[in-house]
């Protein structure tokens, strides 16, 4: 039977734009005999209207990587899979509406699949297909390693990814570092955060002129390539990672993946990859409390009608504390535990493995979709 795979989306910088990006081409390369994988750029109103005429009708199965009104998602015959990504343990009743159209909704995580089975959603539509890591770029360098631990007279640099808003801490990760590491004493120990929004260009901004007087933090803004961001995450010490919430965690993955030693939260979607790891990175202790963010309310407010956002895990700055001196002190140690975590990040989580299993869900929902 000839199936042909859309992937409605947009590749751009976005964590979700990225996912869809590689999914593409990792489904590309996998596809078995009979399969044709096509990726539909739904900003253009023509590749979307010629996907809809060059289509093989209910053998289709068209990806969505974004919640879409329920107009556009019926254009599309056959099989129609929301591949979602989500932040918070409550949603609202306008979500879940928007995605009753779907005949199967992929969840990148185990957490996000129990989020969905709370609010009701029936376990036979859900699939986990997780998200995955570019296991060909983000890798640990030979002879790395040896070099670093021996190198005695070069900073000590601790490494935090992600935008700077409340839901990523970063205020806690720098308060937790000016804690344990002040200045007159570890005048080599090092904080480097890659913390722009590019939504909010200003945050960036206030932050380094608050940052100033201390020149051992150093932030860095702007694109930079996958190639780029794993020299970044290789020329690290240890990687911290205190989300409170997060649809995947992409660039805890990516750290993993580059055999550096990671500190982080083991809490909604990135526990999936994280509970594959015990023993292997460190971990921060953190407690639930309510979702109260700004930023989340800027965006979903409306949404939720009224409704509370959910909760979101608040991180310790004493167990940071603790996980960052235990990095300092253990660097053979832990360095040792990063190699085996990204060997077994890199084998479990490539966009090749995720496409094979990706490829066997597909096959099988159009085995259903024909009976």
């Amino acid at each position: 039977m000839n199936i042909k795979v859309n992937l409605l989306c947009n590749f751009n910088n976005t964590g979700v734009g990225r996912h869809c990006e590689n999914a593409f081409f990792a489904l590309h390369r996998n596809r078995p005999a009979g399969m044709t994988v096509e990726y539909v750029n739904n900003a253009r109103e023509s590749v979307v209207q010629n996907a809809l005429q060059t289509g093989n009708g209910e053998r289709d199965i068209t990806l969505f990587f974004w919640r879409t009104a329920h107009p556009v998602v019926k254009q599309f015959p056959g099989r129609r899979v929301i591949w979602w990504f989500f932040e918070s343990d409550r949603l609202p009743r306008y979500w879940l509406e928007q995605i009753s159209i779907y005949d199967e909704v992929w969840m990148p995580s185990l957490w996000g699949r129990d989020v969905m089975l709370a609010h009701g959603y029936p376990a036979q539509r859900i699939r986990v297909v997780e998200s995955g890591v570019s296991a060909g770029v983000f890798r640990p360098l030979e002879g790395e390693y040896a070099t670093r631990e021996d190198s005695t007279s070069a900073p000590f640099i601790f490494l935090s990814v992600g935008k700077y808003e409340n839901r990523k801490s970063i205020d806690e990760i720098i308060a937790a570092f000016l804690a344990e590491f002040p200045a007159p004493r570890y005048p080599s120990v090092h904080l480097l955060l890659k913390a722009d929004y590019p939504l909010f260009p200003d945050r960036v901004v206030s932050l380094s002129r608050r940052l100033a007087g201390d020149p051992r933090i150093r932030i860095i803004s702007g694109h930079f390539s996958d190639e780029q961001m794993a020299a970044i995450y290789r020329g690290a010490d240890a990687f911290v990672f205190a989300s409170k919430a997060e649809g995947f965690g992409l660039p805890c993955i990516e750290a993993i993946a580059c055999g550096v030693p990671v500190i982080s939260t083991c809490v909604s979607a990135h526990a999936t990859f994280l509970e594959r790891i015990p023993g292997l990175y460190i971990p921060i202790e953190s407690e639930l409390a309510p979702l109260v963010d700004e930023d989340y309310a800027y965006f979903y407010r409306a949404e939720y009608q009224g409704e509370d956002f959910g909760q979101w895990a608040i991180p310790s700055i004493a167990s940071m504390r603790r996980g960052m001196r235990h990095a300092f002190e253990d660097r053979a140690g832990c360095r040792a535990r990063a190699r085996q975590a990204a060997a077994v990040i890199r084998r479990e989580f490539s966009w090749d493995a995720i496409a094979q299993r990706a490829v066997s869900d597909l096959q099988s929902l159009a085995q259903t979709a024909r009976s």
